[in-house]
């Protein structure tokens, strides 16, 4: 079944141009005339993948079908030759565009497996499934998804000792908060802040993110400057990894473009938005059939 998803080819390729006129990034600090790029990805089989990223920043012109030429060479592709496009052509055309191709083909590939995001992710990268257990021993700790958690089916390491931690529930999820045990090494500590775009790219920071509370790290993931299914993601994996999520903090934050899907077992993203609306509130738009 998985070697029919990759062979399905891409049919459509969109991208959508939302322009802020400020937004805050962590590690960069208040940017302002913000381009946004939401690239929407369709196979023959009628599914869609979606990406975003931060086209350009204060930049007095900006042409978005010069910018998006790029896009020709995922036409027709196969899910499974795109992502071999976006590994060969990386240095070339950059870690903005290619980051933004890999998430939305990433998406793809879960919405067609009908999994979460992050479980995609782990097999491409080389963790275990996030529904089992990532590490044994006394360090071992469960990462589970939303779903998971809903039928109650990872500090330092200083001393041995077992802690527990509340899954918060997070919004928009149908699911009910349960208390789990993760046991961990050493002393329970502070929540970690997590704010995207610190790593590199925002798979960087959700490896990052699974990393920390394997350690058995509490977290706590912020919004910042996403607006998308980039904003989706985050705030899923936040869900996932029992983590606080924080959105509307001190520093300016655009307004997020769709809620996340409410609804217990998340495909992807979780990032959905008709084309009317998405025609309705872009700038510009580019296609190629």
């Amino acid at each position: 079944m998985e070697k029919e998803e990759m062979d399905r080819r891409i049919i459509r390729i969109e991208l959508f141009e939302f322009d802020v006129p400020c937004c805050y990034h962590h590690a960069k600090g208040k940017l302002e005339n913000c381009r946004y790029g939401l690239l929407k990805l369709t196979d023959e089989g009628g599914e869609t993948g979606w990406g975003e990223c931060l086209m350009s920043v204060n930049e007095k012109v900006f042409d978005l079908v010069n910018w998006a030429r790029f896009l020709y060479r995922l036409q027709k592709s196969t899910l499974a030759q795109a992502l071999d496009t976006v590994r060969l052509y990386r240095v070339l055309w950059g870690n903005v565009k290619a980051d933004l191709v890999e998430m939305a083909l990433y998406d793809l590939k879960a919405r067609s497996q009908g999994k979460p995001f992050v479980d995609v992710l782990g097999s491409f990268s080389g963790f275990s499934s996030f529904g089992s257990a990532g590490r044994s021993g006394n360090s071992s700790f469960r990462l589970e998804t939303a779903a998971a958690r809903s039928d109650g089916s990872g500090t330092w390491p200083d001393t041995e000792s077992h802690v527990s931690s509340r899954v918060r529930q997070a919004a928009g999820f149908g699911h009910a908060v349960a208390d789990r045990e993760f046991p961990v090494s050493g002393r329970f500590q502070a929540e970690r802040e997590l704010h995207p775009g610190c790593c590199g790219s925002l798979l960087d920071d959700l490896r990052n993110a699974c990393m920390l509370r394997q350690e058995g790290m509490a977290l706590a993931m912020h919004k910042d400057y996403l607006i998308g299914p980039a904003c989706c993601l985050w705030e899923h994996t936040a869900a996932v990894l029992g983590a606080n999520w924080l959105e509307e903090g001190s520093s300016p934050e655009p307004a997020r473009l769709a809620p996340l899907q409410a609804c217990e077992r998340i495909a992807g993203t979780g990032f959905q938005l008709d084309q009317p609306v998405l025609f309705e509130e872009s700038r510009a738009y580019f296609v190629v059939l």
